[in-house]
């Protein structure tokens, strides 16, 4: 048995009553992550254009095939930075037909089912200073980029580290930094033993 009420409350009323209702929904909804909204990527389609624009820098991937679309209110805005060695098929042993890595779609979708954008954008070495100046407009970056690739189309990875460390020193997250690659997490580090 339920204990009875030893007072009667008292009625709202119902003009607040009804602005409350809709208030506690909406401020609910305002308050959780904006999730995609929409199918994945097609073939030929590309996802990676907002919310930071990144028109300046060239377009290598064919499509984004399989990507979600970009929250419309992101929490943090990211791009995963890839590199297409332009002298190899499919821009690398670690690619698929359409120029990312296998991993980068269920990356970017990781980090847009939590409200957090994820462009995918690729380091051409020739555009460096304008790929440095449009990173500037991230939180964080995801930098996938296997070690020997940057040097493999031509670029300097040493010119290409300098620019994540000063963004870093911008406060932009760089995940892994230049330093945890060389030092900790490098996939040659085996070849340096030999």
């Amino acid at each position: 048995a339920e204990p009875k009420a030893k007072g009667k409350a008292k009625a709202e009323p119902k003009g607040k009553a009804k602005a409350k209702a809709k208030a506690e929904p909406k401020a609910k909804a305002e308050a959780a992550p904006k999730g995609p909204a929409g199918k994945p990527a097609a073939e030929g389609q590309s996802r990676s254009s907002r919310p930071v624009n990144v028109s300046a820098l060239t377009k290598v991937a064919k499509d984004d095939l399989g990507l979600l679309p970009q929250p419309l209110k992101p929490r943090f805005k990211t791009a995963l930075v890839g590199i297409y060695v332009r002298c190899q098929p499919f821009g690398g042993s670690d690619k698929s037909t359409n120029g990312h890595r296998y991993d980068t779609i269920p990356f970017g979708n990781g980090m847009i089912s939590s409200g957090i954008s994820c462009q995918l954008i690729n380091y051409v070495h020739e555009e460096h200073d304008t790929f440095f100046e449009v990173c500037k407009g991230f939180d964080a970056l995801i930098v996938r980029c296997n070690p020997g690739q940057i040097k493999a189309d031509g670029g300097n990875q040493g010119k290409f580290d300098d620019g994540m460390r000063a963004l870093r020193k911008l406060g932009i997250q760089v995940w892994p930094s230049p330093d945890v690659m060389e030092f900790m997490g490098a996939k040659d580090a085996l070849c340096k033993i030999a």
